[in-house]
């Protein structure tokens, strides 16, 4: 799957577009087939490297992102379906 990523805090130029292997959700966890996606200013905080409110500075390299909307196509192990 193609996705972009954040390796290094900063402007947008730091954000880059690569290839990465398809997501596998861990115990209680659900991967969705994203149909749409969006961008929060609190993405564009964590970008800038200030903490979103309640929400920690992620580790790098990051996947920013908090809204889509899409179909649920992967259980993690003990999700109840």
């Amino acid at each position: 799957m193609h996705a972009i990523r954040l390796h290094a805090f900063g402007p947008a130029e730091n954000l880059t577009y690569e290839t990465v292997e398809d997501p596998v959700p861990g115990p209680g966890e659900v991967r969705i087939a994203v149909a749409a996606a969006g961008v929060h200013l609190l993405d564009t905080a964590l970008r800038e490297g200030k903490q979103g409110g309640p929400l920690p500075l992620p580790e790098l390299p990051t996947v920013p992102g908090r809204e889509v909307a899409g179909t649920v196509d992967a259980l993690g192990e003990g999700t109840d379906p």
